[in-house]
């Protein structure tokens, strides 16, 4: 069996928290596919991430390891255990081939309006359901990233997304209809950090709730008259209320929520063809809010680094997972149970 050494001057344990930017940053789709081409470049720069500081076997920390030809594995040279750069991450036990779940993910989080899994089966190669499954399995890993509360002005307004099946009348909702509350940094002329969440209803326990976890202490909320925002005070937000009394004065009042709201339509109508479930919904939303806050960014490879990087803190799912999952968001938020379709 061929084997490559794999070593480091000096013993380190393996890296819980990579530090930022671990992955090369290609500038360009030309460029990363030159980097991240072929299976032995995608795994020589899992391992770089995994043990930036040099390979450190998880057993007995000993400095120095053998490549295994054919497989994703690194044995220890002092004690014979077998360390895998995608255990424990993202890509735990995954069989697709480690370039084409690089570009699956370059391609769903670098495109300015994300990609459907149709798209993916086509640009990469892959059958739907294998592509329908990692596009769920990068959603939830980009939904149970850590996110810090926002500061400073915060425009807030709710949406509802989803069309009409008869039943829906107003802010009454129908089986194909939710509300999303949008949080949004107002910085003058420009939006700052965005917050959403897939709401069940527009009470008031819920949206102080939402709001709670999502804006900090100390900044303030700009909401409409609604009057379940009133509570926001007790918890320590500023809370400035204006009531709006049509749609063209809620687009004046609130530009930053309603240009948010606008841009999230157009994906679901466009990139999703109007196809979006009550049940995937935070993932998708995740998804969005990842891509618009790195809207700046002067490479779109780097939302690939820094999403890979998420990736090597969380365990990837099973199919068995999403098959059965009972979909929640945190602190009161959607409660569902869907199959996989």
């Amino acid at each position: 069996m061929e084997r490559e050494t794999v070593s480091a001057a000096v013993a380190s344990p393996v890296a819980a928290t990579p530090p930022a930017l671990a992955l090369p940053v290609p500038a360009n789709l030309v460029e990363f596919m030159a980097m991240y081409g072929t299976e032995d470049a995608c795994l020589e720069a899992l391992i770089a991430a995994r043990w930036p500081g040099g390979f450190a076997c998880p057993r007995c920390a000993h400095s120095k390891g053998w490549r295994h030809a054919n497989r994703r594995l690194i044995e220890c040279a002092a004690c014979g255990h077998q360390a895998s750069p995608t255990a424990g991450t993202l890509l735990h036990m995954a069989k697709l081939e480690l370039h084409k779940l690089f570009l699956l993910l370059y391609l769903l989080v670098a495109e300015k309006d994300g990609a459907n899994a149709k798209q993916l089966q086509r640009q990469v190669g892959v059958n739907y359901k294998t592509a329908r499954l990692w596009t769920l399995k990068f959603r939830e890993m980009l939904h149970e990233r850590e996110r810090d509360k926002l500061v400073g002005r915060v425009q807030i307004d709710e949406t509802i997304v989803g069309g009409s099946d008869g039943t829906s009348i107003g802010r009454r909702l129908g089986e194909n209809r939710n509300y999303v509350l949008i949080m949004v940094e107002d910085r003058g002329k420009s939006c700052g950090r965005l917050r959403m969440e897939a709401i069940d209803d527009a009470t008031g326990d819920m949206l102080q709730t939402v709001v709670e976890s999502r804006v900090e202490q100390g900044a303030t909320a700009h909401t409409d008259g609604l009057a379940g925002y009133r509570g926001l005070k007790k918890a320590g937000i500023r809370h400035k209320a204006e009531v709006i009394g049509d749609s063209k004065q809620a687009s004046e009042k609130f530009p930053k929520v309603h240009r948010v709201a606008a841009l999230l339509k157009r994906v679901i109508l466009g990139t999703l063809q109007g196809s979006q479930s009550r049940g995937w919904l935070p993932w998708l939303l995740a998804e969005f809010e990842f891509r618009f806050n790195r809207r700046r960014s002067e490479k779109r490879p780097l939302l690939f680094a820094r999403a890979v990087e998420f990736g090597l803190k969380v365990t990837g799912k099973t199919r068995r997972y999403f098959t059965t999952r009972r979909y929640f968001t945190e602190k009161g938020t959607m409660f569902r149970e869907m199959g996989l379709t």
